[in-house]
């Protein structure tokens, strides 16, 4: 399985928290870690309600003797909420005890966010996602197709109370083999819907989902046949159409995908040089015209992005020199978050950027024995 958000529980492994200086203009400040009120877990996903609202997500691990179990963990941030100084807190939904996670969130304003998770393995049924309205909650499951061993849903673009999209995966039989397939799901106020996949990609993995407006939608993912590619879909309001994706290497994914206008839009990955190589950053933008890649510093894989003032905010990890990795491009290039590694090692999934700053979540290893930790630092401008 490519995408990381899809491995479900990875031990992190090096050396105690040290807040560290951002080396950047667009983020100028020093990282705090914030409290996180739940004991273990993973934040996989964030989004910004309002300029003043961050919600984080992801799952909560629980581990009971040898067994352990994944819930669904949303998190929520008021800056403007002088009773708990702007702190994280837990928000209760109503699938908290489900055998799931939360894989991502969108949002097209407080009134309209939709989380999207996994299916129960063990009951190979339809996959979990939550509405948000204001005011309460509604579970509405998405469908699967018939066979599925296992299927989950890692993007999810909001545009109206009746009109969103989600992307991931589906596990099948087929034979004796299993196989990956794509999945796109359609929201219109009422059910979720698949829709069909191009015919050129019918054996992809898809990771990202982001939407300028219900006629340009762009998803990101990888061909798991064999040639590993990265992969970049787009839909024009009638139909999705694989994009033309510049020379990225011998192999690689694109795990994510963001945009700040039809004229800029970001993709960003891992790409594999060589047989050797175990990853160097993949980051493409699209001008709305075509696709170019544009080089990255350091080595490692990128998860997550968004878009910032004159460029894009990336945020992963480095397995060459075992540190998280995150980089800010503007208009002057590349600067380094510089981004402290906590506990014994930590990993950024998730990164979410405004006006007051920006805001990293992932998970860390406090030590070599205890289960690894929600982990959200943030960095005033």
């Amino acid at each position: 399985m490519s995408s990381v958000k899809r491995a479900t529980v990875t031990l992190l492994s090096a050396a105690a928290f040290t807040a560290a200086a951002i080396g950047t203009a667009q983020a100028a400040g020093r990282w705090q870690q914030d409290q996180v009120p739940v004991p273990s877990g993973n934040v996989l996903a964030m989004t910004q309600l309002d300029p003043h609202t961050t919600w984080a997500a992801g799952f909560q691990l629980t581990v009971d003797g040898q067994s352990s179990a994944l819930n669904p963990m949303l998190l929520a941030r008021d800056d403007r909420d002088d009773r708990t100084g702007g702190a994280w807190k837990r928000v209760a939904t109503p699938a908290d005890t489900a055998n799931s996670r939360i894989n991502a969130l969108s949002a097209a304003g407080a009134h309209d966010v939709w989380l999207v998770g996994d299916n129960d393995p063990a009951t190979k049924g339809s996959i979990l996602t939550e509405h948000w309205d204001g005011k309460s909650w509604r579970i509405a499951d998405a469908p699967v197709p018939a066979g599925t061993v296992s299927a989950g849903l890692l993007g999810v673009a909001t545009l109206s109370p009746r009109d969103a999209w989600a992307v991931g995966w589906t596990q099948r039989i087929r034979g004796n083999d299993s196989y990956d397939t794509g999945l796109i799901e359609h929201w219109d106020g009422k059910v979720w819907q698949q829709v069909k996949l191009p015919a050129a990609v019918p054996d992809t993995e898809l990771m990202g989902i982001t939407a300028t407006g219900p006629h340009d939608i762009w998803a990101s993912g990888v061909l798991p046949d064999g040639t590993d590619q990265p992969v970049l879909l787009h839909y024009d309001g009638h139909t999705w159409t694989r994009a033309t994706v510049p020379n990225t290497g011998l192999y690689g994914e694109f795990n994510t995908v963001v945009a700040a206008g039809p004229n800029d839009v970001w993709a960003a990955g891992r790409t594999l040089l060589d047989d050797k190589d175990r990853g160097h950053p993949l980051v493409a933008h699209y001008d709305g015209h075509t696709w170019k890649t544009i080089p990255t510093p350091g080595t490692g894989v990128i998860f997550a992005a968004a878009p910032t003032p004159g460029g894009v905010t990336v945020v992963g990890y480095d397995k060459t020199t075992d540190q998280p990795y995150g980089e800010q491009l503007d208009g002057t290039g590349w600067h380094s978050l510089n981004l402290p590694t906590v506990g014994i090692d930590s990993t950024p999934y998730s990164v979410s950027a405004n006006a007051r700053g920006i805001t990293v979540g992932g998970a860390y290893n406090p030590d070599e024995t205890n289960p690894f930790r929600p982990l959200i630092l943030t960095a005033s401008r």
